[in-house]
Parts: structure tokens; sequence; C-alpha cells
């Protein structure tokens, strides 16, 4: 779901950036926030394996992505645990698999902190990706070919996430398989319906991660795989990832422009049920240098506010995006930074509402602002009954 966790690793290993947060960083002041709940608060969540508390027209949920810390990027379980009353599922990333479907553990399994999550009443999800975290980093399309396009594999797959699910006691599976070569969209559109069908019978939630488009090539090499119609009909929540409109492979720009973002969930609502859709929000930043004008720095919002301090920087509202950002020389290279805070992920959160989506993903916990928690988070979801 994520293109920049790529650059995660590579900027851990090839810049060996030190960045210190800054806990008591300022904010760029919010807009005036208009009442986010709707005229009827949206029912509690209850703990347990059911699907009926989380999915359906009735309900809106706040989904954050947990990840181990990457180099000098924040780990999710502070976050994840300070806020846990806020959230109504979290997403482990945690899994993936091989060639024959065998799923394996990809990061530091922990079920105590599965456990956490659903004693505050959250739906805990083991999320399985394709992404290769040694070697050569990056999703794995050829893997994800090798599977889907196996009949056999695919089906140990399926059959392997289930027993997963089951065995270890969550509530469903959150799958974030990027980079599928587009000649497998049927393939994969098989392997959502397969595995929904085996998870809605042991009463499972399955959510898909989908890359942002506004038009389908079914040839393009990133989004053509994802078919919007055949995956909304299968699977019960769709992670809409509204972002990255500019990131690694691309010069500066807004991560997702408040433009964009709307016209992503407006070619998604014509193809999806929007009672399925949670839209992604990155709460990240990126660091282009001038020397590197592909290769930004992937930094959290407290290294973010660091930065811009460090550099003694005024941080500016871009007019038209709708995101904050700003502008710094070091050592001779001029920098260009863009990123969310309270006021930007507001009007996006907005956005959900008058699209009336199922919710909002938080992409990743602990690399946000903190601000959101105490203001646009704190009224937005089915959990916040259980403060």
């Amino acid at each position: 779901m994520k293109r920049f966790l790529t650059f995660i690793t590579i900027s851990a290993l090839m810049l060996g950036l030190t960045l210190t947060g800054c806990r008591n960083a300022p904010t760029v002041p919010p807009t005036t926030q208009q009442q986010t709940t709707q005229n009827t608060q949206p029912p509690q969540a209850e703990a347990g394996a059911t699907r009926d508390s989380v999915i359906g027209s009735d309900k809106r949920v706040v989904m954050g992505f947990y990840t181990d810390p990457e180099g000098p990027t924040p780990g999710s379980k502070e976050s994840m645990l300070k806020n846990a009353k806020l959230l109504d599922e979290v997403a482990f990333f945690w899994y993936s698999f091989d060639a024959t479907g065998k799923v394996t553990p990809s990061g530091k399994v922990d079920l105590s902190l599965k456990d956490k999550a659903q004693k505050n009443g959250s739906k805990a999800y083991a999320l399985v990706h394709n992404m290769n975290l040694t070697g050569t980093v990056g999703f794995d399309a050829n893997l994800a070919h090798r599977v889907f396009s196996n009949p056999d594999a695919r089906a140990k797959l399926v059959t392997n996430l289930v027993k997963l699910v089951t065995k270890d006691g969550w509530d469903g599976i959150s799958v974030d398989i990027e980079k599928t070569p587009p000649g497998d969209r049927n393939n994969f559109s098989a392997f959502v319906a397969e595995l929904s069908k085996e998870l809605k019978a042991k009463d499972k939630v399955l959510n898909i991660s989908i890359p942002a488009k506004f038009v389908d090539y079914p040839s393009d090499l990133w989004s053509g795989a994802y078919d919007y119609a055949a995956i909304g009909k299968s699977a019960d929540q769709i992670i809409l990832m509204t972002y990255d409109e500019h990131g690694l492979g691309t010069t500066q720009g807004p991560v997702a422009s408040q433009g964009w973002v709307d016209r992503v969930i407006s070619f998604a609502v014509g193809k999806i049920p929007k009672d399925k859709i949670i839209m992604g929000l990155p709460v990240y930043s990126y660091d282009w240098g001038s020397n590197k004008p592909l290769m930004p720095d992937y930094l959290s919002y407290v290294q973010t506010i660091d930065r811009a301090k460090k550099h003694g920087v005024e941080i500016l509202t871009d007019p038209s995006a709708k995101v904050p950002q700003f502008i710094y020389t070091a050592n001779g290279t001029r920098h260009e930074v863009f990123f969310e805070n309270v006021a930007s992920l507001k009007i996006k959160m907005d956005y959900a509402l008058k699209h009336k989506l199922h919710g909002v993903g938080i992409w990743r916990l602990g690399m946000e602002d903190p601000a959101i928690w105490n203001s646009i988070i704190k009224d937005f979801g089915t959990n916040t009954a259980k403060k």
C-alpha cells in the first residue's frame, strides 16, 4: 500500500539520516472545524470476531496501520497503545508469503499487541504483503504473478491465510499486495473472491488495499491489475490509497493535494460501494533535495517539524493543494518539503464525510501529527464511544 516503504529501507541504509523528534513541536493552526459526526452517532464497536460490528452503511471506522521501527523512522507501538480507544481497526504489517502460497512472518510478530488492540475494542487484522524487506527491496511483482497465475498456489495462499486468522485469533485479513502485473488483473480479482468466500464462512473481515487512480488503464504497470468493481464486489472493505500523488520516483509536490484526493474518491465511488471504502490518510512527509530530485527523504511529522526548526524556516500552506510545505537550503542543496498536519488532514476527512465513505485509514501509526487525536479523529469513528 505504500510505495514509500521501499524508500524507508533505502533511506536507512544509504543515507544514514539521524533525526531527533520534537514532541512539543508547533503545528500549523487548524482551520475552523465543522462537526464531524452525522445526525446520529455511529454504533459502538464490539470486541470479538464479528463482521457485523464493523461492516455496514451505519458504521464509520478509523483504521490504523501498524509497522515496526525502521532505522530513524518511528514504529507504531507507542501511538497505537496511546490512542487505542480511538481506533476501530488495526492492521499489523507482519506477514508475507512465498511462491508456494506459504505465509511467512516478515515483522516482529507480537500477538500480545494484537490482544491489547482487541481488548480496547479494535478489530485486529493480520496484514499480508509482497514486499521484499531484504536484498532487492520493494514490492515483488514476480512473486505476485507466480502465485496468482497458479490456481494451486493461489488456493494454498487462501487456505494458509484462513488458518492464520483462525489459529491466532485475528479478526480478519488485510491484503496489501502491490505491483501485481497488469496481466494478472483477473487472477488477482479471483484471489480476492476466493479469499473473501473462505473468510466470510469463518465470520472474518477482508480488506484490500488498492492504488489510487481516476481513470482505469488495465495495462498500467502500477494500477492496471486492480479492477475496482470486481474487488469492491468481493471484499468487505477497500483501502483506497489516496497517496502518493508525488513521492518516490517523482519530482516534488504534494503527497495528496485536496483536489487530487477528491478526484480519486469521485472515481472510486462510481465503481465501489461507498460504504466499503476507507480513505487512506498519508501522515508522513517527503523532503526533495535538488541533488536527488526523484529520491526524497521519508519523514514522520515530528521529524519534519524538527527539520524546519533546525533550518529556521517558515512553514507555509500551499493555497491550491491545501497542504503545508517549506523550503530550505543545506550544504548548497535546495530542499522542498511537503507534508500533512491536522489542518490538511481535516480537509481530507471532510471528503470522507462528503462522499459518505466507510472511514479513514492512517498510514502509518507513529508518523502522524499528534494533534489529530484530540480533534479530527476523536469524534469520527465507531469506537469513540469507548473513550
